[in-house]
């Protein structure tokens, strides 16, 4: 429980960096923790440490451009994550890009032992929208090698905001550090695809002991 709550302070002591980061135009990048649990500690923002801590995040003084700002917040939304009861979990996911309706579709992604189980398409799936060519056929279910775990979610932003992206805006569950929404968009000819998604209700599974 300790860890956690610090892990939370040094959370938002990197939103307060990145606020604070250098003005180079790109990229853009917006971290967005969503509202935390009061936590016990206390965060001096001048230095960047959190009361109890030996150092700070951030060396007092230091230059820290937006993307090593955003690769720092990732990295403790990742430790918060690490400190999840169980690595047997489902939560619900959708793409928001593609092609098709169906790529965009809302599915349910089972983890079981931090592998991926099943993705099934959801109740409210919505996976024809009229605009796909005739003779379209929708799979009866979803591409598994479309979808990830949530350690794979990290490794993608990862990736992608290390590509040089034109705009980034990151948010992440304020209990289990999972990212809920992500938009990263790269400037027109890039050879790297957006990544756009919303992940939600991620609940822990009965399943085989972690």
């Amino acid at each position: 429980m300790k860890r956690t709550a610090s892990l939370a302070a040094l959370i938002g002591v990197l939103a307060i960096a990145l606020a604070a980061c250098s003005s180079d135009p790109e990229p853009t990048g917006t971290l967005v923790p969503t509202p935390r649990p009061t936590v016990a500690s206390s965060v001096d923002t001048t230095s960047g440490a959190t009361s109890g801590e030996t150092s700070p995040i951030l060396p007092e003084g230091a230059e820290v451009d937006r993307k090593t700002a955003m690769l720092l917040g990732i990295d403790l939304h990742r430790q918060l994550w690490a400190t999840r009861p169980s690595s047997n979990y489902k939560f619900g996911f959708q793409w928001n890009v593609g092609e098709f309706a169906y790529e965009r579709a809302n599915v349910e992604v089972r983890v079981i032992k931090d592998e991926l189980e099943i993705v099934n398409w959801a109740d409210n799936a919505v996976k024809t929208d009229g605009t796909e060519p005739a003779g379209l056929e929708v799979p009866a279910e979803p591409n598994m090698d479309s979808y990830y775990t949530i350690d794979g979610l990290f490794r993608v932003i990862r990736e992608a905001i290390e590509s040089e992206p034109a705009r980034v805006s990151l948010g992440f569950d304020s209990i289990f550090g999972f990212p809920t929404s992500v938009v990263i968009e790269f400037p027109p000819g890039s050879e790297h695809k957006d990544v756009s998604f919303f992940a939600a209700q991620l609940v822990p599974i009965a399943g085989p002991p972690s």
